[in-house]
């Protein structure tokens, strides 16, 4: 025959239930759950960014004000006690005075001082995408969309290619009608 027809029942447990969904249900489910998982990308990624950027404001200070900081560093008898220095010197956190402890001298070249300061620019470039992206919701249906951040890069190249393949219509056509 042309045409083979068979049931499925779809079960799925929802809210700690089991319950039967209909196609279009459990696609909306489904959508429902990627963009939670793009809202939360996007937060760790902007909390790992801000982080950064701290750790960033800080060296940029230290470089800004470097024989100040090689003085205070030399003259302290230990670490403990030029972290101190520094976070009272400069109004540093815990963590900057730690990053410019462990920063290396050769982080004092001026190609480092302008390589620092384009990181920190594409980071606050960085920042206005995430928070466009989390206060925006048709901005998460156009990801969604988008199979780049549809689909994990880490997935098999076999299912990215078969999920390329697939036609953004299927889901538009699913809405139209009701199942």
């Amino acid at each position: 025959p042309m045409q083979t027809t068979f049931g499925i029942i779809m079960l799925a447990v929802y809210n700690k239930e089991p319950k039967i969904f209909t196609l279009k249900e459990m696609l909306e489910i489904f959508l429902s759950h990627r963009k939670t998982v793009i809202i939360r990308r996007t937060i760790f990624n902007l909390e790992k960014a801000k982080a950064r950027a701290h750790i960033l404001e800080g060296l940029k200070i230290a470089l800004d004000n470097i024989d100040e900081v090689v003085r205070i560093i030399r003259a302290s008898s230990n670490d403990a006690e030029a972290k101190e220095s520094l976070m009272e010197a400069f109004g540093l956190s815990d963590i900057q005075s730690q990053a410019i402890l462990d920063m290396r001298l050769g982080r004092l070249t001026g190609l480092q001082r302008e390589k620092l300061e384009n990181e920190l620019k594409e980071l606050l470039v960085e920042f206005a995408k995430f928070k466009l992206t989390i206060n925006r919701s048709w901005d998460i249906s156009y990801n969604l969309k988008d199979f780049g951040l549809f689909i994990d890069k880490e997935s098999n190249r076999d299912q990215v290619e078969y999920f390329k393949k697939m036609n953004i219509k299927f889901f538009s056509q699913i809405r139209k009608k009701n199942y």
